[in-house]
This record gives structure tokens, C-alpha cells and sequence, in this order.
């Protein structure tokens, strides 16, 4: 009995591990992806978001012209919107990755505005490297405002700079994988050692 969950643990352990490797590896070689073709990337992201709302958005309408259900008015309206959006997407693919690149400045912008806010919160509390916190801040907000303006430069070095996140993350997990397999061999030898101790004193 104790064997088989042994070897249940062992059979859910090795399933783990192979699952942190497959996705660590899909992140190193989507990282590679981003970090060597930035600019592809986003096209793709664009023209599958595209697709995405294009067949969802005919999906509903399909479903409300087939059952005829005045119920569905609503999926009408948001299959209409989510279909010529998608269209907008595929065709003009430039323009959203535009637009998303100025929304994530405007983002940027607005949560480093609260850090500085935090920043002079934590000065009043006394902290003495309060000035840190509020030229980090400083300097993403800079960040923030090149995204808006300059949105294919940074957009492409925000996705590079998303590619090597993920290839760091990628070499993390295989790194902590082989850690873990070494130490678990490490851990099983000396029990065996033990084992083979304690028969051989009986």
C-alpha cells in the first residue's frame, strides 16, 4: 500500500517537473522571439486579436439571425462592434498597436504618479531613502511619456524587454528543475546509504 502511493507521488512529481520544463523552454523560445523579431510580434498580436473578435463577433450574429430570439438583441449589438473591430484590427494592424502602446503609457503614467504620492507618504513617515522610490518613478513616467510619443520605438523595446522577462524566467525554471533533481539524487543516495548501514548493524 505504502509502495503505491510512493509511486503515485513519485508519477505526480515527474509530471510536475515536466511541466515546468516545457514551459520554461516555451518561454525561452518565445523570449527569443520577442527579443530578436519585436516587430513581427506585435503584427502577429495584432492580426490574432483581430481574428479573435472577427469570428466572435460573427458567432453572435450567426446565433441571433438562426434562434431569432429578441433576447439576444444585445449579443447583436456586440457581435456587430466586436466584428467591424476585428476587421479595423486586420486591416489596420499599425494604427492598434499604436493605440495599445499609448494606453500602456497612460497606464505607466498614472501608477507612477501614485509611487511619487506614496514616495512623499513614506518621507512623512520618516524613511530616509524616500527620494529613491520618487526618482525611479520619475524616470518611468519619462518612459511612459516616449511610449505615448514614440510608440513603434518603444513599443518594440517593450516587448523586448518583455522577451527577456520571459527568457529569465525560462533559464529560472529549468535552472530550479536541475537544482532539484540533483539534490532529490543527493537526498535518495544517502538515504540508501543509511538504509544499507542499518541492515548490515542488524
Amino acid at each position: 500500500m505504502s509502495n503505491n502511493v510512493k509511486n503515485n507521488s513519485k508519477r505526480k512529481e515527474k509530471s510536475a517537473m515536466s511541466t515546468v520544463i516545457i514551459a520554461s523552454l516555451a518561454y525561452l523560445v518565445l523570449g527569443f522571439v520577442m527579443v530578436l523579431f519585436p516587430n513581427s510580434v506585435s503584427n502577429v498580436l495584432c492580426y490574432t486579436l483581430g481574428i479573435v473578435l472577427t469570428v466572435y463577433g460573427l458567432f453572435n450574429i450567426i446565433t441571433f439571425f438562426i434562434s431569432r430570439d429578441s433576447n439576444l438583441y444585445f449579443e447583436l449589438i456586440v457581435g456587430v462592434i466586436a466584428t467591424a473591430f476585428g476587421i479595423f484590427t486586420l486591416f489596420s494592424p499599425n494604427i492598434i498597436v499604436n493605440i495599445i502602446f499609448v494606453t500602456i503609457g497612460i497606464v505607466i503614467i498614472i501608477d507612477s504618479l501614485m509611487d511619487i504620492k506614496h514616495s512623499f507618504q513614506l518621507k512623512a513617515l520618516g524613511m530616509k531613502y524616500w527620494w529613491v522610490c520618487t526618482a525611479v518613478s520619475a524616470a518611468v513616467i519619462i518612459l511612459g511619456g516616449c511610449t505615448i510619443f514614440f510608440p513603434t520605438f518603444f513599443g518594440d523595446f517593450l516587448i523586448i524587454l518583455l522577451g527577456i522577462i520571459m527568457i529569465y524566467e525560462g533559464i529560472s525554471g529549468l535552472s530550479i528543475i536541475t537544482l532539484i533533481s540533483r539534490y532529490a539524487r543527493k537526498n535518495g543516495n544517502n538515504k540508501n546509504m543509511i538504509d544499507t548501514t542499518a541492515t548490515d548493524a542488524k
